[in-house]
């Protein structure tokens, strides 16, 4: 029952997640990639834990479930924010960049929820140094494998593009936007209009600093009205995940989507 003061102090247990996930469309066997706010969905009894263990189950023992790991261990942090440093201070920051490790990188920076999948038993981390992706399920092996720091860190031959191919892809939005959405970055890395960037980053914890193609972080100026127009052909279920509004739709086909929106976007836009 809501407080007096129009708070919902309901809880929320895994078996009422399961239950939800299911009649938002989620079958066993199926792929899940999830991007949560779970401050959003409520008073989940065991927190992110419930919540993993909730998709865990209703996907069954040959389902998938994904999240994104992004990390910035890896950037010089005076190109994250506005600094005012001397050369000598600016050299003296980068020398201190600890770099990625698939371990010890935390991707808190993603949600409560992604950083206890991290560690989840059986969760593979590809090992990408700023865009990595978290898989668990008989195939993550195989999907994780093969983030080539050198080229584009979504890129098709990456296992943002090889989760297009996975029969029953799925993508979960729950409490969150489109601008949330990573796999719109696999989108964009293939639009023939794109904004690009050469991404300075330090591969491995010993590492040397690398020069890696990625796409310009443009989620609020595409993602969110590309998500609004694939929303209206359609192809997106919606439902509520504890009290946290949520879509459901195939990762593969919004993704396909998604790259002729954005490229026909950044053409009007007058980008090359």
């Amino acid at each position: 029952m809501p407080s007096a003061q129009g708070a919902d102090t309901r809880f929320i247990g895994k078996d009422d997640l399961v239950a939800q996930l299911s009649a938002l469309g989620i079958r066993h066997g199926d792929g899940v990639f999830v991007h949560t706010a779970l401050g959003q969905v409520g008073r989940v009894i065991g927190g992110p834990r419930g919540l993993i263990e909730a998709l865990i189950a209703a996907v069954g023992d040959h389902g998938l479930i994904g999240m994104p790991g992004f990390s910035n261990d890896a950037y010089d942090p005076t190109t994250l924010i506005d600094t005012s440093l001397s050369e000598e201070e600016h050299l003296h920051v980068r020398s201190q960049v600890l770099g990625f490790d698939p371990e010890r990188s935390d991707v808190r920076q993603n949600g409560a929820v992604p950083e206890a999948f991290r560690s989840w038993p059986g969760v593979v981390r590809s090992n990408h140094p700023t865009s990595s992706v978290l898989l668990l399920g008989p195939e993550a092996a195989e999907l994780a494998a093969e983030h080539d720091p050198f080229d584009w860190a979504t890129g098709p031959e990456t296992p943002w593009g090889r989760l297009r191919e996975r029969r029953a892809m799925k993508i979960l939005l729950i409490g969150v936007g489109w601008d949330r959405c990573s796999a719109l970055h696999a989108a964009e890395s293939v639009a023939t209009h794109r904004r690009t960037i050469l991404r300075d980053i330090r591969h491995g914890e010993e590492g040397t600093w690398i020069k890696a193609p990625d796409v310009e972080d443009d989620l609020g100026r595409l993602f969110v009205p590309a998500g609004k127009a694939w929303e209206e052909t359609g192809a997106v279920i919606t439902g509520k995940i504890g009290n946290a509004h949520s879509r459901l739709t195939d990762y593969g086909p919004l993704v396909t989507f998604a790259t002729d929106w954005i490229d026909r976007q950044n053409r009007k836009d007058g980008i090359i």
